[in-house]
């Protein structure tokens, strides 16, 4: 039998065919991903707040079938997937981790199956990661445009979408060029550099040849910044923000070095969502009580309702996590299948390690982990690494390989996200024998001053 979505907002199974939709029907398959997989809200206000995100549960071959509440259309991601639904919508869908592979049929389905080749930020947008990078910038601004206009071509011939798509899928595509001029900075292939004698070299040579790296960088930077600044006067427009990669091009706004927005005023709305953005950050850098007032005295001088609903909801999720407040109980896995919960180690000092097997700088931090661990075997202190891997049989195969010598435990409980509120990983917290937090935001154990940390709280 098929699980139904679990909303944070109100199930409506049915609605009249007399009145405006305020439903979406989805059912299909997820292949390859976990029983609990996350339908992230992708929209203005996901910059700052998870709070609209939906729990998609499957069974255990991946199908689903739910209906969720939608009062207008909104962007959403599954995975690496882009999703745009409309109220009354009725699709049926395929999705994988790898988004061209993604099927849609139904209402609504020519919208998806247009977004399926959404481009990449981080990727350099259509640089796609130096796949479309030139011998210099003048022939790949060529490949950018001709690409650019490939696209646009693609949204006009769209039939079944409205206007409002079409104008934010332009955004998208306008955003995108943006960002590749900029990305080329970084992906260039006119600037010789050697990766092994950069390697080799002094400190002090490295500085000197990162200098001149900076100086090739500001110099294009510099070069691009009038077609920067008439392609940016065209993403002012506040509907554009739902679209996530307008979100990044414009949060170069604050730190404009280079001329990019001369003579460009951003809207009211806009500038409240990059402070509530900065309010937000703040407190996951840093959960304290002054992080956290700061957050509220936001909420009372803001004036549009999704970012107050979000920094409100981050505010008040960091205003568990202060110094002294109970810790949240979490379930977790050992390798054996024994279920056990954070609460069980209450009566000694917990210092927790939440990485996965993907994450570099978790990997990087293991060793240091285990080594502080032996020198307070022992005390009354439990070292408790735990995995957020989202497939357990991955973590496994990884301990084979990868020997360790604490007891290894794995957890998909949804309190990380919603109570501990973990988005990045390494992520150490530090718990005492009361267990009532002492840092959310625990040192890590290859940093100065953890040890003196430790022993404070001993």
């Amino acid at each position: 039998m098929k699980n139904i979505v679990y909303l944070f907002f109100v199930l409506f199974s049915c609605f009249s065919c007399s009145e405006k939709p305020i439903t979406v029907h989805l059912k299909g398959q997820l292949k390859g991903m976990v029983p609990a997989e996350v339908m992230r809200y992708n929209g203005t206000a996901s910059m700052i707040g998870d709070s609209r995100d939906i729990l998609i549960h499957t069974d255990e071959n991946g199908y689903f079938d739910t209906i969720i509440e939608l009062k207008k259309s909104e962007y959403f991601s599954i995975s690496r997937n882009t999703l745009y639904l409309t109220p009354g919508d009725d699709l049926e869908l395929v999705i994988t981790e790898n988004n061209q592979e993604a099927t849609f049929s139904g209402i609504g389905a020519e919208a998806n199956n247009y977004m399926k080749k959404r481009l990449f930020p981080k990727g350099g947008s259509f640089l796609e990661a130096g796949r479309y990078v030139r011998a210099d910038f003048v022939r790949t601004k060529v490949t950018v445009d001709s690409l650019a206009e490939e696209r646009r071509n693609e949204l006009a011939g769209l039939k079944k979408v409205s206007p409002e798509f079409k104008k934010m899928e332009e955004a998208r595509i306008t955003a995108d060029v943006v960002n590749s001029y900029i990305s080329y900075a970084s992906y260039r292939k006119d600037v010789c550099f050697d990766w092994q004698a950069y390697q080799r070299a002094t400190p002090e040579e490295q500085e000197k040849i990162n200098e001149e790296q900076q100086k090739l960088r500001d110099a294009h930077l510099i070069a691009v910044a009038p077609e920067l600044n008439r392609l940016y006067k065209t993403l002012t427009d506040t509907l554009f923000l739902n679209v996530a990669v307008v979100r990044d091009v414009l949060s170069y706004f604050g730190e404009d070095q280079y001329g990019w927005f001369e003579g460009i005023e951003l809207p009211e709305r806009t500038k409240e969502l990059y402070e509530a953005a900065d309010k937000v950050e703040a407190l996951r850098q840093a959960i304290t009580a002054t992080t956290v007032n700061d957050a509220k005295d936001f909420i009372a001088k803001a004036k549009y309702q999704d970012v107050v609903t979000e920094v409100r909801h981050k505010a008040d999720q960091a205003g568990k996590l202060v110094e002294g407040q109970p810790a949240i109980d979490i379930m977790m896995t050992d390798v054996d299948g024994n279920v056990k919960r954070l609460s069980d180690f209450r009566g000694k000092v917990i210092y927790m390690d939440l990485w996965a097997t993907w994450c570099g700088p978790c990997i990087q931090e293991s060793p240091f982990f285990e080594t502080l661990s032996k020198k307070y075997e022992g005390k009354d202190i439990v070292f408790l690494p735990v995995s957020t891997d989202s497939r357990a049989t991955t973590w496994k195969s990884y301990l084979k390989v990868h020997h360790k010598n604490l007891p290894q435990y794995i957890s998909q409980d949804q309190a990380l996200k919603d109570g501990w509120c973990v988005r990045y990983i390494p992520r150490f917290i530090l718990i005492d024998r009361d267990f009532k937090i002492v840092n959310a935001y625990a040192p890590r154990p290859s940093e100065e001053g953890i040890e003196d940390l430790l022993n404070s709280i001993l």
